[in-house]
């Protein structure tokens, strides 16, 4: 089996660190793509994804990439157009990085809440949209999660360890003072440039799980190309 992760920008760093962290399963062979350069660096909300997403699904057609893969992980935490574009395109299995986790957070039923540790306050109502676009439902799902945060350093910077004394201190503030009375135990990171982090996090934080969405999302591929090959 042949995955793709798919870095809908064109910052090399966060596609190499992605894979650095990642230890696909037995029989699965991971591989990563970046966006051509003419993409956006950083996808910083609704404009970027669908500059990125055009750039993208155009070089994967012209290079016949899709051809080469059983399945594809979108990793970028949104409702990326580009999980469905290329769905359509490849007639294969898809998944974005916040779906897989949202998807984790509703079926493991050890969690009791969870919210969205993302990288800048701009992406906070863009998130809590997706998650209610996700659920199908007419407003925020407050019995499952709690509102989005941003940590408001750049995705490019969130892997720097000299960033991560600032996210322990305000996931800190964030679980002892602001949703304090929420129950969370589960935190969601939701940026692909977080991958690595949970290890660190939870170290920190006994007693709350912190789901690394990109690791998250290649066990969920991994299932559904399973799937698929046996219909």
């Amino acid at each position: 089996m042949k995955i793709l992760l798919v870095n809908p920008n064109s910052s090399a760093n966060v596609s190499h660190n992605m894979r650095a962290v990642l230890s696909p399963p037995d029989g699965v062979e991971l591989e990563t793509y970046t966006a051509p350069e003419s993409a956006p660096r950083e996808i910083t909300g609704v404009e970027t994804s669908k500059t990125s997403e055009s750039i993208v699904l155009d070089d994967i057609k012209k290079r016949n990439i899709a051809d080469n893969y059983d399945g594809f992980v979108v990793c970028c935490y949104s409702d990326h157009p580009l999980i469905r574009s290329l769905a359509a395109l490849s007639g294969k299995p898809v998944i974005g990085i916040m779906q897989a986790t949202l998807l984790y957070a509703l079926s493991n039923a050890n969690l009791q809440k969870s919210f969205i540790l993302t990288s800048t306050s701009g992406w906070e109502p863009i998130l809590d949209k997706g998650i209610v676009d996700f659920m199908g439902v007419d407003k925020f799902p407050a019995k499952k999660f709690q509102r989005t945060i941003g940590l408001d350093i750049a995705v490019t910077n969130l892997a720097n360890e000299e960033e991560y004394g600032k996210i322990r201190i305000k996931v800190a503030d964030i679980l002892n003072e602001k949703y304090k009375d929420d129950e969370i135990n589960c935190v969601l990171l939701g940026c692909a440039g977080m991958a690595g982090l949970s290890a660190k996090l939870a170290a920190d934080f006994p007693g709350v799980l912190f789901v690394d969405s990109v690791e998250i999302a290649l066990e969920f591929i991994v299932g559904l190309v399973r799937f698929s090959k046996l219909k």
